[in-house]
């Protein structure tokens, strides 16, 4: 007999078993029924806390998108402010940024896929150019470099020749397209190289803030 919950923790635990069929097996296979297995419980408590399948992907990728959220705020704790002045200093300080980046992009490689599925699945259910949820999550991920971009750069007595939003852009098409040739190859080292050479041509786009 399934032990009854506050609905808040039923809906806690029916997400979490969804996200478990996501990341391993992609979100459509992410059905009532099997979360409903998943989570031990009957249908009906599924239907109970979810009007739909649709409610319930929708609720699994704002979750996801909310982790995107607590990444950024991360971000607001970095010391950035010692260190070298100039362009060597804004190199320095966005070798080591995006070295931290990635070591939270790769210690969760399923979790990472399933943002890639996430816009695909946004597209096709919403349209171009209502791309829904899609939209939060890329404008999360824009947070996070633009907190790091303006941080180091200001730091360094640095600026951006062509503008913070459109370097913002920038940086977001290099890490998202490396991102997405480690999940196809899985080579680490290779990984910290291009995004050093991606560092060093952003730290090209730079100068004196004065």
């Amino acid at each position: 007999m399934t032990r009854r919950l506050p609905a808040e923790q039923r809906r806690a635990q029916l997400l979490q078993a969804a996200l478990q069929i996501a990341e391993r097996d992609g979100l459509g296979a992410v059905t009532v029924r099997g979360v409903a297995e998943r989570a031990g419980v009957s249908l009906g408590v599924v239907h109970y806390c979810y009007t739909d399948k649709e409610e319930l992907l929708r609720e699994l990728i704002n979750a996801v998108n909310a982790e995107v959220h607590q990444a950024a705020k991360a971000f607001l704790s970095v010391d950035f402010g010692s260190g070298e002045q100039g362009a060597e200093g804004l190199r320095r300080r966005l070798y080591d940024a995006i070295d931290l980046i990635w070591a939270v992009i790769s210690a969760s490689p399923d979790r990472q896929l399933l943002t890639y599925e996430i816009i695909s699945y946004s597209l096709r259910t919403h349209g171009v150019p209502e791309v829904g949820l899609a939209r939060d999550q890329q404008d999360s991920n824009e947070d996070i470099v633009r907190i790091v971009l303006e941080r180091t750069a200001e730091s360094s007595g640095m600026r951006w020749e062509v503008g913070l939003e459109a370097m913002v852009k920038l940086v977001m098409c290099l890490v998202e397209g490396i991102g997405l040739r480690w999940q196809i190859y899985r080579d680490d080292d290779d990984v910290t190289r291009l995004l050093h050479h991606g560092v060093d041509l952003v730290v090209s786009g730079a100068v004196p803030a004065g």
